[in-house]
């Protein structure tokens, strides 16, 4: 029981780095618990409207991929789990199509997740996004 609950955690935090990479809007607000809260350092997005309104209203011309590494879940009940997680991120702001050169990683971000289970199944119930290097 305690592996599964830490493999469908561990989907999420690749689930989030895809959907938040393809635009796909909908299947990243999927991700989280209808009052799930995504804690950036800039500002704090809560609820499945706010998460909506932040990916739609991210440019297009926006290209990025966020490299995922070193996750590690840990369950805390039968209904939670916290987890931490690293991604590399690489973006482009203007991007027209095609392949993008490839001037190195903007930043690295750490990720503080809550996990809960829902009816649904695993959610992101707190989503902490900490900037630990950024080029400047």
């Amino acid at each position: 029981e305690r592996r599964a609950i830490e493999q469908d955690c561990l989907k999420l935090v690749a689930a989030y780095a895809i959907a938040a990479d393809t635009h796909d809007a909908e299947r990243f607000v999927g991700l989280f618990t209808e009052d799930g809260q995504w804690i950036r350092p800039k500002a704090t997005v809560i609820g499945h409207d706010a998460l909506r309104a932040f990916m739609l209203q991210r440019p297009r011309s926006v290209l990025s991929r966020h490299v995922s590494t070193n996750a590690l879940v840990d369950v805390t009940g039968p209904d939670t789990a916290r987890g931490l997680s690293y991604a590399t991120v690489y973006r482009q702001d203007d991007h027209a199509g095609g392949e993008a050169p490839l001037t190195g990683p903007e930043s690295i971000v750490e990720y503080h997740d809550e996990f809960v289970r829902t009816p649904a199944g695993w959610r992101i119930g707190v989503r902490r996004s900490v900037s630990v290097f950024r080029r400047r």
